[in-house]
């Protein structure tokens, strides 16, 4: 079986409760996601942890700071270990730039526009969100965190596409309204797609019959 090419959100505090999921996806999926509720309760050792484990990680810190925080930032992020990290677009084209040209190599950065998959996005919010992406291509980011209505639109800019918001055909949307199945992200052009809830609700299907 390949390898599917999903970030699981660990979306709590402690790594402990994940336990029972990671030991099951290993090998299954591509890598997993810390966001910042994890990452300041278990602090960096989370990430050590994980890589020990032979997961790729995703550092979802969302960056949005001065030039130089962000710079420092990403520089420290890369010698923890981590294998991809999210910075705001809207930070500035400077502090992209510094984030972009400090960074360890093998650390891929990934811009974040202002449209959250929490909510629906409108035609000139979509212009918007072109525009940032846009910015982040010209700030030598590596690519970008889509929300699913943009992924067609924005695979010319970025071949590195993550999309987030997505949620198997059954499943209740909760919080999310730009939302979409991990086939169709995948057939629209995303390289991963993130996904939390969906997986602990139905962890043996996404192992064993969805098929990316």
């Amino acid at each position: 079986m390949s390898v599917k090419p999903i970030f699981f959100a660990l979306d709590g505090k402690s790594l402990n409760e994940f336990e029972f999921e990671l030991k099951k996806l290993k090998n299954k999926i591509y890598g997993v996601k810390v966001g910042l509720e994890m990452f300041v309760s278990e602090g960096p050792n989370v990430i050590n942890r994980l890589k020990d484990q032979g997961w790729k990680v995703f550092l979802d810190l969302k960056l949005h700071d001065i030039p130089n925080t962000v710079k420092e930032a990403t520089k420290s992020a890369g010698e923890i270990g981590a294998d991809y990290l999210t910075i705001h677009i809207s930070s500035s084209k400077e502090a992209l730039y510094e984030a972009s040209s400090n960074k360890k190599e093998d650390l891929k950065l990934l811009g974040v526009s202002s449209a959250l998959t929490s909510k629906a996005i409108d035609e000139e919010t979509s212009k918007k969100v072109q525009l940032e992406f846009e910015l982040a291509k010209e700030s030598n980011l590596d690519g970008i965190i889509c929300p699913p209505s943009e992924i067609i639109k924005s695979i010319n800019i970025f071949d590195l596409i993550v999309s987030p918001g997505i949620r198997l055909k059954d499943d209740l949307s909760n919080d999310q309204k730009n939302i979409t199945t991990p086939e169709k992200a995948i057939a629209d052009g995303a390289s991963y797609i993130v996904m939390g809830r969906s997986i602990r609700n139905n962890l043996d299907y996404v192992i064993n019959e969805l098929n990316l």
